[in-house]
């Protein structure tokens, strides 16, 4: 039995990983000769579009994965019929549920490591690629900014600042509202200042506006013409930092970063959708295996050539409409939790169905 086993594991997992390398490969020709034209007229050198197709390649493998895990199990599967190994093994009384209770087991694990890899690898690739494309393939050189205008920060121990202007050169604030909330997300003290400077690593804020609110919901205010506020630990270089986009960061940092922006009362809507997505979208692979296991078996003549077909039209179906959800959840349209797991419920639902009525 061990040997069976093995046999139509090590050869699920041959095929998975075959499959996957030519998906890889037909995506960056594609995208290749797509963007060649761009490549030449910037003159990007060869060494430039290697290391961006590299940093590429991680999202690429995450996307694909789960096509390439059904390939395998129609490969497997596939062969197993055309050779009639699948006859022998009823034959000799062999339970081939079991073999694809081991495939459907298999594909738990990897959707796990696809998850882990996503947001260990994939993050990682994600931030690098944005450096790269930008300097090397684009050819924008990096800017130092110095300037910033109407953005929102968040801050360390709570605290959230709306500045309307900042410049780097001089380290000064100019119009600036501060929030700092207790641990129930309630405001306790707000500040508005007409100015703030940073010497002796202190914020001094002049002509500050500073409104205490006790959990009665009494309001204290006090007008202030020089505020010191040694408790703010942000310094000028941090509000110059770059905002990594979504894409950049791991589910962590995502439900840290939607935390911060609801204390500012923001539309987090995108973030909630991503946020769902990540736990979402490597389930799939275990959805579509419980949908191909069964129609592997039951394909005969041409059983193959079928089930690639098969697994293509899946794909095409499921990124249409996991694209088409996701669309609808950042516009409010839909909530970020149905918008993320929609796309797995109907899926899942047709897996039911399937694996109900195939008869094995």
């Amino acid at each position: 039995m061990k040997v069976i086993y093995s046999y139509v594991q090590k050869n699920f997992l041959r095929y998975l990983l075959f499959s996957m390398l030519v998906l890889v490969f037909i995506y960056i020709i594609i995208n290749l000769f797509d963007n060649l034209g761009k490549y030449l007229a910037r003159s990007v050198v060869f060494k430039d579009i290697v290391i961006y197709y590299l940093y590429l390649t991680p999202s690429y493998i995450t996307l694909l994965i789960p096509v390439a895990a059904i390939i395998g199990a129609f490969f497997i599967f596939g062969f197993m019929t055309k050779n009639r190994e699948i006859i022998a093994l009823k034959a000799s009384g062999f339970d081939v549920n079991r073999l694809m209770i081991m495939i459907f087991l298999t594909g738990i694990g990897i959707s796990i490591a696809t998850f882990v890899f996503q947001e260990t690898v994939g993050v990682w690739a994600q931030g690098r690629l944005f450096e790269h494309k930008s300097e090397k393939i684009d050819k924008r050189p990096v800017k130092i900014q110095e300037h910033r205008r109407n953005f929102f920060f968040y801050g360390e121990n709570n605290w959230i600042y709306f500045i309307k202007d900042f410049d780097g050169k001089t380290s000064r604030i100019n119009n600036a509202v501060l929030w700092n909330l207790d641990k129930g997300q309630r405001i306790v003290k707000r500040i508005d200042a007409a100015a703030g400077e940073y010497h002796d690593d202190a914020w001094i804020f002049s002509n500050a506006v500073i409104r205490d609110f006790d959990t009665a919901g009494t309001e204290t205010i006090a007008r202030v013409a020089v505020l010191t506020m040694p408790e703010l630990v942000e310094k000028p270089a941090d509000f110059l930092k770059r905002v990594r986009p979504i894409e950049e960061m791991n589910f962590i940092e995502i439900a840290r970063f939607v935390q911060r922006k609801s204390k500012a009362g923001e539309n987090v809507a995108k973030e909630e959708v991503e946020l769902n997505y990540r736990f979402s979208f490597p389930l799939i692979t275990i959805i579509l295996l419980v949908i191909c296991l069964p129609l592997s078996l039951v394909l005969r003549k041409g059983g193959i050539a079928i089930g690639l077909g098969i697994s293509i039209i899946l794909a095409f179906i499921y990124w249409g409409l996991i694209q088409s959800c996701r669309a609808y959840g950042v516009a409010g349209l839909m909530t970020p939790l149905l918008a993320a797991w929609l796309p797995n419920i109907i899926f899942g639902a047709v897996a039911v169905v399937f694996a109900a009525a195939i008869r094995r």
